[in-house]
């Protein structure tokens, strides 16, 4: 208490001074109209101030939510796309599947484990034989192709990465419809090999590569990435480098993808290929 008492003697001038000095601005800003927008727009800024970190702090929280909400969103819009494909023209009738007509079905899934820096790269996904997964669906995500289901297990799945030195992928030009075959050379995480292009083909830096359809593995259209302009020549044949669309070192959430009449397609090529 008497160091408290000596504190107050021994600044008693300062405090008086700080003292008057708020009552002074306080009245100041009461008494006068511009004094207190002045006061209110400090207030407002700081409080603004704070209240963006705040927001900006919440929604930071807020990423795996709407990452997950927005996945969602894009099998839907992967469903619908599905269900609107134009009939073909030819004459044939289209018989519906039970699934609203559509070729393959979606479901969405995360990635549990993964890996890039091995030659023989492997991804978990949180998605097993209780959520209709089979060996050979297909796995993208929103930015490209990723893999393909090799193992299940009743609630887990693996899938052999793009970025494994088995993984071979049918691959085609969006603008021309040239294909070959896709595979990664186990170098570079964010760049694959598309080789068996023919030498006259017409090829362009940045032109994009997509699925061709030719498996029953991925639709056709999807994108796995562009052409980085380097190509390698030998016999009639050239190999050029792809830089994936899809940053597998980042992958988090997936689709996996069933292409509804596989069985069927497979035995018809078996039954014939197999003669």
């Amino acid at each position: 208490m008497r160091s408290l008492l000596n504190f107050l003697l021994r600044f008693k001038t300062l405090i008086l001074f700080l003292i008057l000095e708020v009552v002074a601005l306080v009245m100041i800003s009461s008494s006068h109209n511009y004094h207190q927008s002045v006061t209110y727009g400090a207030a407002r800024s700081v409080s603004g101030f704070f209240a963006r970190r705040l927001e900006n702090g919440r929604s930071y929280f807020r990423l795996k939510q709407i990452n997950q909400q927005l996945v969602t969103e894009n099998l839907i819009l992967r469903r619908e796309i599905e269900e609107l494909r134009p009939l073909p023209q030819s004459g044939f009738i289209t018989v519906s599947d039970t699934v609203k007509g559509t070729a393959y079905s979606y479901l969405t899934a995360a990635v549990i484990n993964n890996s890039v820096n091995k030659q023989k790269n492997f991804i978990t996904l949180d998605r097993g034989s209780i959520h209709g997964v089979t060996t050979g669906m297909g796995v993208a995500s929103a930015e490209g192709i990723a893999g393909v289901v090799v193992g299940v297990s009743r609630k887990y799945s693996v899938a052999m990465s793009l970025l494994n030195t088995d993984f071979r992928l049918s691959a085609r030009f969006a603008r021309n419809d040239y294909f070959g075959s896709l595979a990664w050379d186990g170098k570079n995480y964010r760049f694959a090999q598309l080789s068996e292009i023919p030498h006259h083909v017409a090829v362009n830096q940045g032109d994009t590569i997509v699925s061709s359809g030719y498996s029953a593995i991925f639709p056709a259209g999807l994108v796995i990435g562009t052409l980085t302009g380097e190509q390698k020549k030998g016999g009639d044949f050239v190999t050029l480098k792809v830089q994936l669309s899809a940053d597998l070192k980042k992958l988090t959430n997936v689709y996996i993808i069933g292409d509804i009449n596989r069985v069927e397609r497979d035995t018809i090529e078996a039954e014939v290929i197999n003669e």
